[in-house]
């Protein structure tokens, strides 16, 4: 499911159950009621002179995703958790139907995020466990990327410093659990992939891919 999708609005080519009784159409009803949509998507909930707003739960047919929490002029709105069929949840805030506000995120392959979100995208202070190898990005992120912090390894080794599409880039120290530090810098390059690599972008654009290549400035190590 894309979370942040605009749900379907009433048409009035829908039917709505309530109680016993089977409606053409919710424009005008306020009240607990349950909608199918023509795309097989359903709510559950509560309506206000037709809208969703209240209380209620959302299940999208085509990706078996669940939404359950609150509506207003129906988008989703305040605390709430989606849970997604192919794994993970995302359990916060929203807002005007995105995930806006503090929030946790487990993806399908068990990775997490939690942290602040605006407009549906990883933006503000947050963290980011890696399922396989524990590692920890920590810091400041913006349009969904990190761009400030720290990379921590399962050793307690760590990167401190500027990261731009998720890697390293910039001034930077590098810290070791023995108490070495090294100061430097990123650079990163971007390069299009070779042929047999290849492939191109919708834009008929080539593929690229980023290499890293850090520069030492100065390196304190502690004598054994």
């Amino acid at each position: 499911m894309a979370d942040d999708e605009e749900l379907p609005e009433p048409t009035g080519e829908y039917s709505i159950q309530v109680g016993d009784e089977a409606k053409k159409t919710s424009i005008g009803f306020s009240g607990q009621g349950k909608a199918t949509y023509p795309n097989g998507d359903s709510y559950d909930g509560t309506y206000d002179n037709g809208v969703r707003s209240g209380d209620g739960t959302y299940f999208y047919r085509n990706s078996r995703d669940t939404f359950k929490g609150t509506f207003a002029d129906n988008k989703k709105i305040g605390m709430g958790r989606v849970n997604f069929k192919a794994g993970g949840y995302y359990h916060g805030y929203f807002e005007d139907g995105k995930r806006h506000g503090e929030g946790t995120f487990q993806y399908p392959n068990k990775d997490i995020y939690s942290g602040m979100w605006k407009d549906g995208k990883r933006h503000g202070k947050g963290t980011y466990v890696y399922a396989d190898t524990k590692y920890e990005l920590k810091g400041t992120w913006k349009e969904g990327q990190i761009v400030q912090g720290t990379w921590t390894f399962t050793d307690g080794t760590r990167y401190i410093g500027g990261f731009t599409q998720s890697k390293p880039c910039g001034d930077g120290v590098w810290e070791t659990t023995k108490g070495t530090i090294v100061e430097g810098a990123y650079v990163q390059q971007v390069v299009p992939l070779a042929d047999d690599e290849a492939g191109k972008k919708k834009d008929g654009t080539p593929l690229t891919k980023t290499n890293i290549f850090w520069n030492t400035a100065t390196m304190v190590s502690v004598e054994e």
